[in-house]
């Protein structure tokens, strides 16, 4: 008999960019290792990228559950649409932010902990409580960022003493915007008194690097593995190559991530 996995993620079609990509392709392909999932995920979400194509990709067949969910930065692009947007990625400008993004960073930062998804988290343990009663369900899966979505995770675990996997596709504490959300004290310590309460509590932790696992391991014994992200081979299309080479980057290039040297090495070969 088929495993009923409920997995829990904010990001589904038509949502785009690189957050749907992991759990939507794990689904599609459950069923052939003898895995039923139950996809539970936001009504009414405001997604930054959308990507309606991805729609397609959703095997008609999987119960998908949900429940509305309200956006902080739905309020917040009143002030700056465009800023609000990027805050909503993680895409913090490398340049001195205006008076309106810091003010957007310190509320993002110290009164939505960990994220401002957090207003989701209460009425997804209500409702996932009422459903695992009802429904036949071997486990939960939750997937971050949000990261929030972990503590629907763990109040379900403490409740319903159900096995949880924690999969982690961006750090929490160390990812690369943590630092300038111009947190007061209390706040950070919030933010790594979650992270670790999370980390300490999950059966199995999932996660896509190496480097990611190395900072989890000092923070926890529960068990990690690494799961990278990759590709689905049937959508594969055939690309058509330059004379010379080409170089591909697959993933969000942001302004930290610069490759100065990368890019002089390049200018030497092409000259």
């Amino acid at each position: 008999m088929a495993k009923r996995v409920l997995i829990i993620t904010y990001y589904w079609p038509p949502a785009g960019g690189p957050g749907v990509q992991r759990w939507l392709m794990f689904v599609k392909y459950f069923k052939r290792f003898g895995i039923e999932p139950i996809v539970y995920i936001p009504e009414g979400a405001s997604y930054p990228l959308v990507d309606e194509k991805l729609s397609s990709e959703i095997d008609t067949e999987v119960e998908i559950i949900s429940t509305p969910v309200k956006e902080p930065y739905k309020l917040a692009q009143l002030f700056s649409k465009k800023q609000t947007q990027q805050l909503s990625r993680g895409i913090i400008s490398s340049s001195e932010p205006s008076f309106v993004e810091k003010l957007l960073l310190f509320i993002r930062g110290n009164f939505f902990i960990p994220d401002a998804r957090v207003g989701w988290v209460p009425p997804s343990i209500s409702y996932l409580s009422k459903y695992i009663a009802e429904n036949t369900i071997d486990s939960i899966v939750t997937t971050g960022p949000p990261h929030s979505l972990h503590l629907i995770g763990m109040k379900l675990k403490e409740q319903l003493s159900i096995p949880w996997l924690a999969d982690f596709r961006d750090p929490w504490t160390t990812i690369h915007y943590h630092k300038k959300l111009r947190l007061t004290k209390s706040a950070a310590k919030k933010h790594q008194q979650l992270e670790k309460k999370v980390l300490t509590t999950a059966d199995q932790i999932v996660v896509t690097s190496p480097t990611t696992k190395t900072e989890f391991e000092a923070i926890t014994n529960r068990p990690i593995e690494v799961i990278t992200n990759g590709y689905d081979i049937n959508s594969e299309e055939k690309q058509s190559l330059d004379d010379k080479f080409t170089l591909a980057h697959i993933g969000s290039l942001l302004t930290e991530r610069n490759p100065l040297i990368l890019w002089e090495v390049l200018a030497e070969l092409v000259e």
